[in-house]
C-alpha cells in the first residue's frame, strides 16, 4: 500500500466564499437554481483537482451541494419532508439552528434522488481518481425520525416496520449508486457515537431502556443494508462525535461501545474520532475483526492549531499495539465543513491535510514500517 492510501479525509470541506455568496443570492431570488448549480459544479471541479494535488487517494465532492450533512439526503427519499424550526439543537454550550425532517408518508426509494446526479458529476470530473460517496447512515435516519415519535406513529405501527422501510430505501438507493459507478460508500453516523458517553447511557438506563438491545438494533439496521449490497462495494463508516464551531455532542471513549460496534458492524473500514490532545485509549481497537481497517481521527477539523507530527506518529504506534499497523490510516476527526459555522478558516484545512499526508509518509513510506 502507498503512503497516500493510509491518509483519508472524512468527506466535507469548508465552502469557498463564492459558493456561499451564490447560495445567498439564490436564497434572495437573484439567481435561479440552474445558476447556483453552475457555481457548485465549478467549485466541485476545483476541489477535486486540489484534493488530487494534495495527494489524497480518494476524493469527494466536499458535500458542497448540501445545506446539512444528513437532512439533504433524507429529504431526497420519498416520504420525508424538511420543516423549518426557530429553535435549535444543543451542542454543548451552543444552540445549532437547523431544519428538522419529518415523515409525510412511508419511507421509500426515490429514483430521482438528487444525489444520483451529484455522484455522476463527481465521477466525471475525478477523471479516473477513486471517489467515495458519503451518506448519513441508515441508523441515523431511524434515530432522527424516532426523535419525533409523535410524527412516526401516524405512519408506522411499530419500530420494526419503520426500520424495514428504511433498509429497503437505502438498499435501492445505494444499488442505484452502484449501477452508475459507485464502488466506495461511507455511512456517517452520530447516533452510535453517543453511546461513548457514560452520562448518555445513564439517562437511557434511568428511562428503563435496554442499552445493549438498542445498540444492537441500530447496528442491525446498518448491517441489513450493507449485507444486501454487491460484494465489490467497499463500505466504510464514520462514527461522528459532532463538530459544530468546535463543540461536540458525546464525551467519553470507545470502551463502552467497542464490543458491540467494532466487532458487530459489517464494514471494511471505520473512521473513528479520537481526542485532539492525543491522550487516547486505543485498547478498544482490539475488538476490530481481522481485515477491517481503521482511520484514526487524530487531527482537529474545527480549530487552526496544528498538531505535532511526532505525537501523531507516536499515537499510530500506540494504536498498532492493538491492530496491525498496515490496517491503520490517519485523518481528521470529522469533516471540515460544519453546517452554518466553523472555527477553521478555509486555508487551514489544507495545512491540516498536508500534516496528515506527512504523517502517512513518515509511517508508511516504502518499505512499510511494521
Amino acid at each position: 500500500m502507498s503512503a497516500s492510501s493510509h491518509a483519508e479525509v472524512v468527506g466535507s470541506f469548508i465552502l469557498p466564499e463564492r459558493l456561499k455568496e451564490a447560495r445567498a443570492r439564490h436564497a434572495s431570488g437573484i439567481i435561479d437554481s440552474q445558476q447556483l448549480s453552475a457555481v457548485e459544479n465549478e467549485c466541485v471541479t476545483e476541489l477535486v483537482a486540489r484534493q488530487k494535488k494534495a495527494g489524497l487517494s480518494v476524493v469527494t465532492d466536499g458535500e458542497y451541494r448540501r445545506m446539512h450533512w444528513a437532512n439533504d439526503f433524507f429529504c431526497g427519499l420519498a416520504g420525508i419532508d424538511k420543516v423549518n424550526i426557530r429553535g435549535g439543537h444543543l451542542y454543548q454550550s451552543q444552540e445549532v439552528l437547523t431544519d428538522i425532517v419529518l415523515l409525510s408518508g412511508k419511507v421509500k426509494y426515490n429514483p430521482a434522488h438528487p444525489f444520483f446526479s451529484h455522484f455522476r458529476f463527481l465521477k466525471e470530473v475525478a477523471h479516473g481518481a477513486a471517489v467515495k460517496q458519503t451518506l448519513p447512515s441508515p441508523s441515523q435516519l431511524f434515530v432522527t425520525l424516532k426523535s419525533h415519535n409523535g410524527n412516526v406513529i401516524h405512519y408506522y405501527g411499530s419500530d420494526s416496520e419503520l426500520a424495514a422501510d428504511i433498509v429497503d430505501a437505502y438498499v435501492a438507493t445505494v444499488k442505484t449508486l452502484y449501477d452508475i459507478g459507485c464502488r466506495h460508500v461511507q455511512f456517517d453516523d452520530n447516533s452510535l457515537g453517543r453511546f461513548c458517553d457514560p452520562d448518555y447511557i445513564d439517562r437511557k438506563i434511568i428511562s428503563g431502556i435496554d442499552v445493549e438491545s438498542e445498540i444492537a438494533g441500530l447496528i442491525d439496521i446498518n448491517n441489513r443494508v450493507i449485507d444486501s449490497l454487491p460484494g465489490d462495494m467497499f463500505v466504510a463508516a464514520h462514527i461522528c462525535r459532532g463538530n459544530h464551531h468546535s463543540p461536540w455532542v458525546p464525551a467519553g471513549d470507545y470502551n463502552l461501545i467497542a464490543p458491540f460496534l467494532f466487532a458487530g458492524v459489517h464494514v471494511d473500514r471505520l473512521l473513528l474520532e479520537f481526542d485532539i490532545t492525543l491522550d487516547n485509549d486505543f485498547s478498544p481497537l482490539r475488538y476490530l475483526p481481522e481485515g477491517v481497517e481503521v482511520v484514526l481521527g487524530l487531527v482537529a477539523s474545527h480549530h487552526p492549531q496544528m498538531e505535532n507530527l511526532e505525537k501523531l506518529v507516536e499515537s499510530v504506534y500506540a494504536a498498532a499495539n492493538y491492530v496491525d499497523i498496515d490496517r491503520i490510516g490517519v485523518g481528521p476527526r470529522c469533516g471540515f465543513h460544519s453546517d452554518e459555522m466553523t472555527a477553521l478558516a478555509e486555508n487551514y484545512q489544507w495545512d491540516k491535510i498536508g500534516l496528515i499526508m506527512d504523517t502517512a509518509k513518515r509511517l508508511w513510506q516504502a518499505p512499510v514500517l511494521c
